[in-house]
């Protein structure tokens, strides 16, 4: 038996997606619901993450902090052990969340009325971080080529073109589908970006959970030349199920980029970090690569189950994944429209994320998160199966 197959009630933790209120609200769901919407994993943190904290705790001192050294040395070491990337101290910035740091990233380097191009579909944050702010979102969709996601380069090369397109933001590995872009690809979006002197903002939170025998490319070993015009955006909080503690970074080479920003920062009065991130970070990244490569093994054999059972039910395509725990699925077959999804997952008592969701080009489908132990995901399958059957009015196939 895994770790990951212990279930443990995050209800306890007042985790907003288990939460009562939440899912009655905003899915009609009842509290005996399996919550699959909010990107967040379904495990106990790592135990020597659990460890730091508490040791912290137990220090009867909760008041303004600061960034230590640690912190730069702990960064520097993991993007070099893990991802090959070779970065130096005065490149990071703790930004306390990327959705935020998004936000940030429009008020510095666009003006009011000024363009963002993303791709879709994407995660709807990307283009609140745009559309909050007073400036016009730009999107390029992507392609679906045999069953995966592609650049539509030529699409993206007429709109960088614009003279008022200033920033594209890439999600790298990609959210909702989970597909990691190849070395080739992200080469050519980071001469596109170049060529029409657009800052490229990598968002790579997604990126330590890359399944097995899958690689990982970061846009900078992708594309040497993009270093000195762009902005990575990086986070344990998606692998170790951080968000709470707000652990985001960004690192950026160029000092006037990074110049610009912490003066934005300093403008939205970003201060001393929470008293446990450092903590939790630095214990993430220096005693829990064993845990790491378990826990994504684990979520990448949660994925093919997924996918196997899912195959029996013909109008239900769940798209090749390369990354993540979130499963992205094409019930346009199934479905006439999405008032007809939701109500079908709430007959499931589950909660989802609705194609309309991720901004554009993204109807017909639906977001899964799969990161939960395999009985928990067992019984949210089985949920699909029992209502599939009434939905059709036919024997739904024998669960596995």
């Amino acid at each position: 038996m895994s770790q990951f197959d212990t279930l443990f009630d995050r209800k306890a933790g007042n985790a907003r997606k288990w939460a009562d209120s939440v899912l009655a609200k905003k899915f009609g769901l009842t509290p005996n619901a399996i919550p699959m919407d909010l990107a967040d994993l379904d495990f106990p943190v790592a135990p020597p993450i659990h460890d730091a904290v508490m040791a912290r705790v137990a220090v009867s001192d909760y008041s303004y902090t600061y960034i230590p050294d640690a912190f730069n040395e702990t960064v520097i070491a993991w993007n070099a052990r893990r991802f090959g990337l070779e970065l130096e101290a005065d490149w990071l910035k703790l930004s306390y969340g990327t959705v935020p740091t998004l936000h940030y990233i429009v008020q510095a380097f666009t003006a009011v009325g000024e363009s963002v191009l993303i791709n879709t579909p994407a995660y709807d944050p990307f283009a609140e971080a745009v559309e909050h702010n007073q400036r016009q979102l730009i999107t390029s969709p992507l392609k679906l080529e045999n069953d995966r996601y592609v650049f539509d380069f030529e699409d993206m090369a007429d709109k960088m073109a614009r003279p008022d397109v200033k920033v594209f933001i890439l999600c790298s590995p990609q959210n909702p589908s989970g597909r990691v872009w190849t070395a080739e690809e992200l080469e050519q979006v980071g001469d596109l970006c170049l060529q029409h002197h657009v800052l490229l903002v990598s968002d790579e939170i997604h990126r330590d959970i890359v399944y097995p025998g899958v690689h990982f490319t970061s846009i900078w070993q992708a594309c040497p030349a993009i270093r000195d015009h762009s902005i990575l955006c990086l986070s344990p909080n998606k692998a170790f199920n951080l968000g709470g503690l707000k652990t985001s970074y960004v690192v950026i080479p160029d000092a006037g980029i990074r110049d610009r920003l912490a003066q934005q920062f300093a403008a939205n009065s970003i201060t001393s970090p929470n008293s446990f991130a450092i903590p939790a970070l630095i214990a993430a990244y220096t005693k829990c690569d064993a845990w790491l490569d378990e826990m994504v093994a684990y979520v990448a054999d949660n994925f093919a189950y997924l996918r196997d059972r899912l195959a029996e039910i013909p109008e239900m395509q769940v798209m090749p994944a390369e990354s993540g725990f979130l499963a992205w699925i094409d019930v346009r077959r199934l479905f006439a429209d999405e008032a007809e999804l939701k109500r079908f997952f709430t007959a499931c008592d589950l909660s989802c994320v609705v194609g309309s969701y991720f901004v554009a080009d993204g109807e017909g489908f639906v977001r899964l998160n799969i990161g939960m132990p395999r009985p928990l995901l067992k019984e949210a399958l089985d949920r699909i199966f029992a209502i599939y059957a009434t939905w059709h009015q036919k024997e739904a196939p024998v669960p596995k």
